[in-house]
């Protein structure tokens, strides 16, 4: 709960309540210190005059407080009420309060005498009064209003106080424990819905992902092109062509909602380079740099194909040497994966436009591209993943950070 102060836990009306109760039982006011310094008497209209004369020089206030302060460090110290005889001689009780291993304050009672007033007894407490520059004939008068209670009556409202007060504060703090606790709970709940949605979400994006990538136009021309291989000739290539968009489909379909390892992701776009660069053989330089020891880390899936069609269907200049690298390294903690090519790039408005969608979270709903590919490593990373994409106007670079360690 944090570190807590007497004057946030007290509960003023059943303070009242208790310490006019008190009163009536003993004939003794209620009293704390708030977190300024202040005491808070109850009854206040029934505060000891005696008191109020001696406090009203400063050097009087400062010896009450400091018997306070001196009763309360020993009642905290020993863990239960005590009584003691303030510097002008009348006899207080100090209840410690303590929650778990803090200890928080104290409650205060007394201002009582154990017998009768008498001139031989403020002969002692006069000297004081001189020492205070107080009016002995009003502290006089002030003295023989003074609360008298007996060893026994004070034994037993030490125990009735400690009772009450302790009452005040564990009811306190058992209440703010119950509304923590209903705030927690209506916390957890809600990540937990919020949670379900997410993985609904990501399921029915993952499969809109796969049908926006695997697009027909895609698909007619992979099947016309094994076709005509087919027709003319009867081996490798078109063996390689099938067994490269099995792998693509596979790595699209098989391993949705699923960790896959970095070499999957790897064969899977690699796959749709290879179906590519049948159709452009002499226009693509692709390379792929994947260290041995990342090899087997395991990543969504789709993370790599999406970036990689699109970077071929849309940064392919004809006539030109087209290179696309994907380079993926390990440091800091994280891994990054960067795939770059050498084709049209991106406009400056456009560019500008495409990473303020990505930090600014707009790309709630989104199912394709890269604010897909956001919204789903936001899913499998929470707060921990990074996708930045730049362009010089001559070849475009996406890179995506994830955390090595989840």
């Amino acid at each position: 709960m944090g570190k807590i102060d007497l004057a946030d836990i007290v509960n003023m009306p059943a303070f009242e309540e208790a310490g006019a109760l008190f009163y009536k039982a003993t004939g003794m006011t209620l009293s704390f210190y708030n977190d300024h310094g202040d005491v808070i008497f109850y009854p206040s209209i029934e505060r000891c005059e005696f008191c109020r004369i001696v406090q009203t020089s400063p050097e009087g206030s400062r010896r009450c407080q400091q018997s306070d302060i001196t009763a309360a460090e020993a009642a905290l110290s020993e863990g239960k009420p005590r009584a003691y005889t303030c510097h002008a001689g009348l006899i207080d009780v100090v209840v410690p309060v303590v929650v778990g291993k803090d200890k928080i304050g104290c409650f205060y009672s007394g201002q009582s005498l154990l017998s009768p007033t008498s001139l031989m007894s403020f002969s002692e407490i006069k000297s004081t009064a001189d020492e205070l520059e107080l009016d002995a004939d009003s502290l006089w008068q002030a003295y023989i209003q003074v609360h008298i209670v007996d060893e026994q009556r004070l034994e037993v409202a030490m125990g009735l106080l400690g009772v009450i007060c302790n009452h005040l504060v564990d009811s306190e703090i058992a209440l703010r424990r119950e509304r923590l606790l209903t705030v927690e709970q209506k916390r957890l709940r809600k990540s937990a819905e919020e949670k379900a949605l997410l993985e609904r979400d990501l399921r029915e994006m993952e499969l809109r992902l796969v049908q926006a990538q695997l697009n027909p136009h895609f698909l007619f021309n992979a099947l016309n092109l094994i076709l005509g291989n087919a027709m003319a000739e009867k081996a490798p290539r078109t063996r390689g062509l099938v067994e490269n968009l099995s792998v693509m489909l596979r790595s699209s379909l098989a391993q949705l909602g699923k960790l896959i390892p970095l070499r999957e992701e790897i064969a899977g776009a690699t796959a749709c380079v290879n179906i590519h660069l049948a159709r452009f053989r002499k226009m693509i330089n692709y390379n792929v740099n994947l260290p041995d020891e990342l090899a087997d880390f395991k990543v969504p899936p789709l993370i790599l194909q999406p970036l990689v069609e699109n970077s071929l269907v849309n940064g392919l200049v004809e006539g030109n040497d087209f290179s696309l690298s994907i380079d993926i390294t390990s440091s800091n903690g994280t891994i990054d994966i960067c795939i770059s090519d050498n084709g049209r790039g991106i406009s400056t408005l456009a560019l500008e436009q495409l990473r303020s969608e990505l930090s600014n979270n707009k790309h709630e709903g989104k199912t394709t591209g890269l604010a897909g590919l956001a919204r789903r490593l936001a899913y499998y990373y929470p707060g921990k993943s990074k996708l930045e994409v730049d362009s010089d106007g001559a070849g475009v670079v996406v890179k995506i950070s994830i955390p090595r360690n989840q």
